[in-house]
């Protein structure tokens, strides 16, 4: 499992205070009626970091994210929260350990008969029963006012969008002023317009409250917008880890896989896929080559796409055989990233 450089990731992002991880898990097993659901996992999650753990259904993603908050126990190694065991805690230390984790549900998990002010007052009132109206009155309307819906406040939840619930689920998360936000496929239910603006939101609320999210989806989409590092599972084993950007824009064999991605092969060249990240984003890459090197190329595909802040991405070119050679040295002398892609009817001879 590859892991990339973290620390100036999220020092750019200002945390550079990084004392102690608020989630450690280190060889993490766990078994269903004598079935591997999770096996030998051993990763991190940085305060104020937001991490994705990304897979298909049935990877174990669910599974992994409940050992966190301690609703699904563990058959071997550790996992601490904030530097607590979360396996040896008692039912009080459980209850502490979940009052500082808010959860977002794929299903938004509301109350259908309250309205929208209940739902969200609904934690408040059971957890810290001793407050008073006011106090909780003030709290609701101010998490209303950052989810955008305090105009919904006496609206039943029955009638609103899928959208609207998933504010009013994420406002509700909020409630108790969690460390940790856990969000289980959050925007499946979703349509794309909708979803980009729920993943601005949860960027939103990361910023403002200095909160540390973990991010379970399978939408590649997802992960890419909002998180800065992921985890990618397949039958309970984490099979790569790092900087999202940088798996995305030069994924392992096992994220190709994942990512299902195709290319267009053009007989009698090679395909070169020239990857565009942040310091070389903005430049007009190819064309400088064609110009430099006086040659014509096809381009065969690319994608740009947001990552975050960024926009990144690639360009597959076609060159011509006898061109390889002078190609490839280019683009290395530039400090451009660049692969041969493979393909049964290359006849050239690949660089090593």
């Amino acid at each position: 499992m590859r892991e990339m450089d973290l620390h100036l990731s999220l020092s750019a992002r200002g945390y550079s205070d990084i004392v102690q991880p608020m989630i450690t898990v280190r060889n993490l097993e766990k078994h269903y009626g004598g079935k591997s659901v999770l096996r030998d996992l051993s990763f991190s999650v940085q305060e104020g970091e937001i991490f994705g753990i990304v897979g298909r259904s049935g990877a174990g993603k669910s599974t992994l994210l409940r050992c966190f908050n301690g609703l699904t126990t563990y058959d071997g190694g550790s996992v601490q929260v904030r530097g607590r065991e979360v396996g040896a805690l008692s039912d009080a230390g459980l209850r502490e350990l979940r009052r500082d984790m808010g959860m977002v549900f794929q299903d938004f998990s509301l109350m259908s008969r309250k309205n929208v002010f209940e739902n969200v007052a609904f934690p408040l009132r059971i957890w810290d029963a001793g407050q008073s109206r006011g106090t909780i009155e003030a709290r609701v309307m101010e998490l209303l006012e950052i989810v955008d819906l305090a105009d919904k406040r006496l609206e039943r939840v029955q009638n609103l969008s899928g959208g609207q619930k998933q504010r009013i689920g994420i406002a509700r998360a909020l409630a108790l002023n969690p460390k940790i936000l856990l969000c289980d496929e959050a925007t499946s239910a979703l349509d794309p317009d909708t979803t980009l603006n729920i993943l601005e939101l949860l960027q939103d609320v990361n910023v403002r409250f200095k909160l540390t999210l973990i991010v379970v989806t399978h939408q590649r989409e997802v992960v890419k917008r909002l998180c800065h590092r992921m985890l990618l599972l397949d039958k309970g084993a984490g099979l790569c880890l790092g900087r999202t950007e940088d798996l995305f824009l030069d994924p392992p064999e096992d994220l190709r896989r994942f990512a299902d991605t195709e290319y267009t092969f053009i007989p009698g060249g090679l395909n070169i896929r020239v990857m565009f990240p942040r310091a070389i984003s903005r430049q007009a890459v190819i064309t400088d080559m064609a110009r430099s090197l006086d040659l014509s190329f096809s381009i065969v595909g690319g994608k740009l796409e947001r990552y975050r802040d960024h926009v990144l991405g690639f360009l597959i070119i076609n060159v011509a055989c006898e061109h390889v050679e002078r190609v490839c040295s280019y683009m290395t002398d530039k400090n451009l990233p660049w692969e041969v892609l493979a393909d049964d009817h290359d006849a050239c001879q690949r660089p090593e």
